[in-house]
C-alpha cells in the first residue's frame, strides 16, 4: 500500500513536470503588478488626506489650505472642523449645478474637504467639482465620523 502511494506521488510529481502551464502559471505572473500598486498610492496620497494631514494644518505644520464642510448648514453649526467653511451640497445641487466659483476658496491655495462619512461620496462629488474648475483639492478621508471617533477638535 505504502508503495503504491509513492508510485501516485511520483506519477503527480511527472506530470506535474512535463506540464509548464501548471508549474510556470504562479511563477509567470506576481501576485500585484507593483508600477500599477505605486502609481495606485501615488495617486491615494496626492488627492485624499487624512485627520492626520488636518490636524498638521491646523497646527500650522501645513500652510495655505481651507477647509471646506459640504455638509448641510444645520450640521455644520453643530459642530465642524475647526476653521472649516461651509458650502452646503444641498445648496449647490449636490455639486452637479453649473457654478464656476465658490465664495471662500482661491486656487492658489489647497482645499480639503470632507462629508458627513467614510461611505458618503458628497466629498467626493464637490472635490470632482471643484477639481474641474480648477481649484487644488484634497478628500477628508473618512469625514465628519472619523474626525469626531478619533477624537479632534471641534468647533461650534
Amino acid at each position: 500500500m505504502n508503495n503504491k502511494i509513492q508510485k501516485i506521488a511520483l506519477l503527480g510529481a511527472c506530470l506535474l513536470a512535463t506540464t509548464p502551464e501548471i508549474t510556470n502559471a504562479h511563477r509567470a505572473k506576481p501576485l500585484q503588478n507593483s508600477r500599477e500598486a505605486v502609481r495606485f498610492f501615488s495617486h491615494e496620497l496626492e488627492f485624499k488626506t487624512t485627520p492626520y494631514g488636518v490636524n498638521a494644518v491646523l497646527d500650522g505644520k501645513v500652510k495655505d489650505v481651507i477647509i471646506v464642510d459640504v455638509r448641510s448648514a444645520k450640521d455644520y453649526a453643530e459642530g465642524h472642523i475647526p476653521g472649516a467653511i461651509n458650502i452646503p451640497g444641498n445648496e449647490h445641487n449636490y455639486f452637479d449645478g453649473h457654478e464656476r466659483e465658490f465664495k471662500g476658496l482661491r486656487k492658489d491655495k489647497y482645499t480639503y474637504v470632507y462629508c458627513y462619512a467614510l461611505l458618503c461620496n458628497l466629498g467626493q462629488k464637490a472635490a470632482k467639482k471643484l477639481a474641474s474648475l480648477g481649484y487644488p483639492v484634497k478628500e477628508i478621508v473618512g469625514g465628519w465620523d472619523e474626525w469626531k471617533k478619533g477624537g479632534n477638535r471641534i468647533e461650534k
